[in-house]
Order: C-alpha cells, then structure tokens, then sequence
C-alpha cells in the first residue's frame, strides 16, 4: 500500500494531463468550427455583395393592360365643347433595387445552412402608355377642330397614365410583384453561391415588414468577424 502511494503523483499528474489534452481538443474543435462558421460567412457576403451590388433597377414584375377614358375639351366657347372616348394599352413595370443590401441584411445559420436575405419592398416604374395602339371609340362635339383633338389626345394620356399608376400601387397587385421578387432575389442569390461552392443552402427572401424569425441579428454597427468572436465568447 505504502508503495502505491508513491505512484499517486504520478497518477494524477496523469489524470490532468489527460483532461488538459482532451479540454484542448474539445477548444481547438470548437475554434476551428467558429473559423469555418466566419469563412462561410464572409464568403456569401463577397459573393453576395459582388452579385447585387450593380441590381439598383432589378425587373422583377409587370402589370399591364388596357384603360378606357373619357375626356372633354371645353373649347373657346360652349358651343365648340368636345369630348372623346378612348381605350390605351398601359404598362407598368416593378423594380427592386438591390445596391444597398448589405451584411446586416443576412441571416445564415450554418446548423441548418439556410440563409435569410432581407431585400426593400419594391418599387413600381412610372406608367408606360401605349400611344401608338391607342383606339378611339367615339368623338362628339359639333365641330372638333385640330386643336381640340390634339387636347384630346393629350388629357386621355394624361388620364390613362394617372390610372395606371394607381392600378400599379393596388395592394394586390404590388403584393404578386413582391412575391415574384422574393423568388427572383432567391434565384439570384443560389446561382453564384453554388458556383462559389458555397451551396447548397437554402435561400429565404423576406421584407423589413415581414421580420426575421430565426438566425441572428448581425449588428451592421460591427463587422461579421466581431460578431462570431463574441459567440466563441
């Protein structure tokens, strides 16, 4: 027993190697899975910011159609008063603009490997009216003359731009663009993110209305590597 004892310091000084090189490991593990957690990161920002960076009018939807108007020329006195019905055709395209998305703007969860992408609402364009496919169903005054008609003309563009753009800021409407704007936005984020090698990931495209639910906020205030380090914290 005696001569047990003696080993015990040897034992223990064993025991602490042992828990020393197994705490170690367990570190550099978890340092070199932070490492791989901020070069992920910091690539699908390159690359993100690389891609969008130059998307400040990105086509993402259309509404288009056609407007019937009805406009009256007063004429220099009553009796040369006019009026006219017409149907344009309109369009009115929607853009997104991308230039300012940023790595605030990001959510990855390297667990899941999905990645959030927070984009602006979008915007609609100004109206489009097709004046050359513009059809006259009808004109009424007891004489028209050529300065009447080309008033005409002008007040059922100007009616028929201002009609458009409120069909183009209809909710529903500007919720189908958002919606086609979110899978356009996720499509041309994977593209450059599988080519980088980055992929696959799952690509979310929400609006600042919408919110983020999971992931984490990146603080735009610091960069992404402070951000990581205070997590290994």
């Amino acid at each position: 027993m005696e001569g047990l004892r003696r080993y015990w310091p040897l034992l223990l000084l064993a025991l602490v190697a042992i828990g020393g090189a197994i705490w170690w490991s367990a570190k550099r593990a978890e340092e070199r899975r932070v490492e791989e957690e901020l070069a992920q990161a910091q690539g699908i920002v390159r690359v993100l910011s690389a891609t969008f960076s130059n998307k400040a009018a990105l086509k993402v939807g259309e509404v288009k159609g056609t407007l019937d108007v009805t406009t009256v020329d007063p004429g220099a006195v009553p009796f040369l008063r006019s009026s006219q019905k017409a149907t344009i055709p309109y369009s009115v395209g929607y853009t997104l603009d991308l230039s300012g998305v940023g790595a605030d703007d990001y959510r990855w969860d390297p667990a899941r490997r999905s990645l959030t992408i927070r984009v602006p609402t979008v915007t609609p364009e100004p109206p489009n009216v097709d004046e050359a496919n513009r059809s006259v169903a009808g004109t009424s005054g007891l004489f028209v003359t050529r300065g009447a008609s080309a008033n005409l003309a002008r007040r059922a563009s100007q009616l028929a731009t201002a009609k458009a753009g409120e069909v183009a800021a209809e909710p529903a409407n500007l919720a189908a663009a958002q919606k086609n704007a979110e899978k356009v936005v996720a499509d041309l984020a994977r593209a450059p993110l599988d080519a980088a090698g980055l992929g696959p990931i799952t690509v979310r495209v929400v609006t600042p209305a919408a919110g983020v639910q999971d992931g984490e906020r990146w603080d735009v205030s610091r960069s992404i590597e402070q951000v990581l380090a205070d997590r290994q914290r």
